[in-house]
C-alpha cells in the first residue's frame, strides 16, 4: 500500500492547516472533510523530524487558495517527500508517521 493511501484513508486530500513545531520536531497535516464544510478530520503526525526542508512549487503562490495533499512518498528508511499543490517537503525521520481523527 502506497503510504498516501495508508495515512490519508478515505479522507479528503485537502489541507486545513500544516504546521512545523521546530520545538517538538514534528510536523502535523490536518485534513479536511472537503473544501464546502473545511471541518477538520484527520490529524497526520511526522514524529522525530531530523531535517525538514521545504520548497515553495509556485512562482507566484495564492495564498488564498486551498492547498491539497499530491503525494506522500517513502524515499529510503528515514526520509520521506510530501507534495502538495503548493509545496515539496522533504523530511527525515526517526519514528514512523501516523493518524489521529478529529471528531
Amino acid at each position: 500500500m502506497e503510504l498516501t493511501e495508508q495515512l490519508l484513508g478515505d479522507c479528503s486530500p485537502y489541507i486545513g492547516n500544516l504546521i512545523y513545531d521546530i520545538d517538538v520536531r514534528m510536523l502535523f497535516v490536518e485534513l479536511m472533510d472537503g473544501p464546502e464544510t473545511q471541518n477538520l478530520v484527520r490529524r497526520v503526525v511526522f514524529p522525530s523530524v531530523v531535517t525538514f526542508h521545504e520548497t515553495n512549487l509556485q512562482n507566484e503562490p495564492d495564498d488564498d487558495a486551498l492547498d491539497d495533499v499530491v503525494s506522500i512518498q517513502r524515499l529510503d528508511q528515514n526520509r520521506i517527500i510530501i507534495t502538495t499543490f503548493k509545496k515539496e517537503i522533504l523530511l527525515s525521520l526517526t519514528e514512523e508517521p501516523f493518524v489521529e481523527d478529529m471528531d
